[in-house]
């Protein structure tokens, strides 16, 4: 074989170690029993798994001999892969013309004899030896050399193995598109430093304007911006720190040993600077910039979830500041997530079979008919049920707080959990002759989109005892104009034939049109608060709500004023000929029990 040849296939042999990533590494049980057994099973002081690198070889295993390590020219082992096929056996090194003057030979205590199998990977490449060694000449070696065969094809298997385990763990960790570390890997890394008490800092990075290109120019656009952007982020990562892809557009930063916001908030903006460079990709140029959040550990939070939840946050605040900006994690905002995540493992604890939510209760408020005189003899004409939910260690949630951490399906759940409580308790209340007014139900965003609601809250006033006649349905303006599908509208629309009335709620606040609410089958609406609070204090509400008023009873709709607290305000709403208001000035939300008692007391009175 020519020179060119042999340094090509030496190149291939060496590409093929080092796949195999094992050089350098700590010592692995399994091929320590091998080696232990091999010297048993031959009589031998020595054994050794034996790896060749290009100047060294380097011992995985070793038994009877100390160094960890040699220099090539004086491996046996650099002989024994020369041919893959067969075992090398040396029963007397000081005659043999090869091995006769190797230092390992001519020192006091000198190898005399050596059996080594070559180590060959499935492609064919000798990458190292078992061996067994002896300082005394071993003509037995021959016999030997069937025995080790069977133990080197042990070790190989397992070096085998031990490579397709990594390239598994490598792929399950890579982004395949950028070929940069995933989630999965990042959160590895992130919670690997923070174990070993080291700083980091976390930048999450979300591309502005990244849905547009997508839109605009196709994913496959898109696809080559996120590539762009992925080499431009590792070219511009410290030795020792790591960028990765989590998301569609989204990436994190991690920076070992970084415990100073100052040095984070640097390297942010240096970031921000390199992805705001327009990307010029077939021939268009694009401008994507990134809005960034910084977190450090440990001074905002000591564990990887929440550091990087943190950093999420603050990007999250910086995005509703301005695109482009760079947030910064506060302690504040790091106990907001913290809460967030106990409320939100609390309530899956507390989620039990048949769609029961321990700890889920209904609370009633009175929507009242507005009339001068005490706010206390305002006469309900319904009462609204709203979600209560506590659990231990936590005390009660407000909804508003809960709802924002569970999400859209766990919402539904304890909506509807909490719906058919609030029917089955109103309806003993009307059974016991209490109140003749309606019951307000609510539908939640998770609930709005399924095309069998209507049915599901027939079925449910059904069980309850009660009528079609007897409940409101309050669904708020943002998701009837977006979310509700026709199919949804029309059986909402047959529940209204027979005596359901619907509910706009938290009129004003959604970015509809008039022209839209002529166009929806609606019996009231429920004038948001934020616009009744501002009634005496600031000119513009009391014009808003006097033009709201206008336009429902135009429409033939009810209209109820929400957030009532002051009697100067239920003064001025009566003024505008608003028809009811619900609000802590008449009651705050009770449950069911405190209602019995109070509906118990005005009757009497009224008898």
């Amino acid at each position: 074989m020519h020179r060119g040849e042999t340094d090509v296939a030496e190149r291939a042999r060496l590409d093929a170690l080092y796949a195999y990533e094992v050089l350098d590494t700590a010592p692995e049980d399994e091929i320590d029993d091998v080696i232990s057994l091999a010297a048993r099973l031959t009589g031998s002081p020595i054994a050794l798994v034996s790896l060749i690198d290009a100047e060294r070889q380097w011992f995985k295993a070793r038994l009877g001999f100390a160094p960890a390590e040699t220099d090539r020219s004086v491996a046996f082992c650099a002989h024994a892969i020369l041919d893959p096929h067969r075992p090398l056996i040396v029963p007397d090194a000081t005659v043999d013309p090869r091995f006769a003057a190797n230092p390992l030979v001519t020192c006091p205590a000198g190898i005399r004899a050596y059996l080594g199998v070559p180590l060959v990977t499935p492609e064919g490449h000798a990458i190292g030896t078992l061996c067994v060694l002896d300082q005394v000449p071993r003509p037995s070696y021959v016999e030997d050399a069937k025995t080790l065969k069977t133990l080197a094809r042990a070790v190989s298997t397992h070096l085998d193995l031990r490579r397709s385990n990594l390239r598994f763990s490598r792929a399950t960790q890579t982004d395949a598109l950028t070929g940069m570390p995933n989630r999965r890997a990042m959160m590895s890394a992130l919670s690997d430093l923070l174990e070993r008490d080291h700083a980091a800092g976390v930048i999450m990075i979300d591309l502005d304007y990244f849905k547009e290109v997508n839109d605009c120019h196709g994913h496959a656009t898109g696809d080559g911006l996120l590539q762009v952007i992925a080499a431009r982020l590792q070219s511009a990562t410290r030795h020792g720190d790591l960028a990765a892809r989590i998301g569609g557009d989204e990436f994190v930063l991690l920076l070992a040993g970084v415990s100073d916001h100052a040095i984070a908030a640097d390297v942010a903006a240096r970031i921000s600077a390199v992805l705001c460079t327009p990307i010029t990709h077939g021939g268009t140029v694009h401008n994507i910039g990134a809005t960034l959040g910084v977190a450090v550990a440990p001074s905002d939070a000591d564990d990887a979830d929440m550091i990087l939840r943190a950093a999420d946050e603050a990007l999250m605040t910086a995005k509703r500041n301005r695109r482009g900006s760079i947030g910064m994690a506060n302690r504040s905002d790091v106990d907001r997530v913290r809460r967030g995540a106990a409320i939100f493992r609390a309530f899956d604890l507390n989620r039990g079979k048949d769609h029961v939510v321990r700890g889920a209760i209904p609370y009633f408020q009175p929507i009242v008919q507005l009339s001068a005189g005490p706010a206390a003899s305002a006469s309900p004409v319904a009462f609204e049920a709203l979600t209560r939910w506590s659990a231990p260690g936590l005390g009660q949630i407000p909804p508003d707080e809960l709802f924002a951490v569970i999400g859209p399906e766990r919402t539904a759940l304890v909506s509807n959990h909490v719906r058919k409580l609030a029917m089955a308790q109103f309806a003993a209340l009307r059974a016991q002759g209490l109140t003749t007014a309606r019951i307000a139900i609510n539908l939640s965003m998770g609930e709005v989109v399924q095309a069998d609601i209507a049915l599901l809250l027939e079925e449910q006033v059904v069980r309850a005892g009660l009528a079609l006649s007897d409940i409101e349905i309050e669904i708020t303006e943002e998701l009837l104009l977006d979310r509700v599908s026709d199919v949804t509208l029309k059986q909402l629309s047959s529940l209204q034939d027979r005596g359901a009335r619907v509910i706009l709620d938290d009129f004003g606040i959604a970015n509809s049109g008039l022209a839209q609410l002529m166009d929806m089958r609606l019996d009231g609406v429920k004038l948001d608060k934020h616009f009744v609070q501002g009634l005496g204090r600031d000119a513009r509400a009391e014009t808003i709500v006097s033009a709201a008023v206008s336009v429902a009873h135009s429409l033939g709709l009810h209209i109820v004023a929400e957030g009532v607290e002051t009697e100067s305000q239920r003064d001025t709403l009566l003024a505008l000929h608003c028809d009811a208001a619900q609000g802590y000035l008449f009651s705050r939300p009770i449950p069911c029990s405190d209602l019995a008692f109070c509906l118990g007391l005005t009757r009497r009175a009224i008898a």
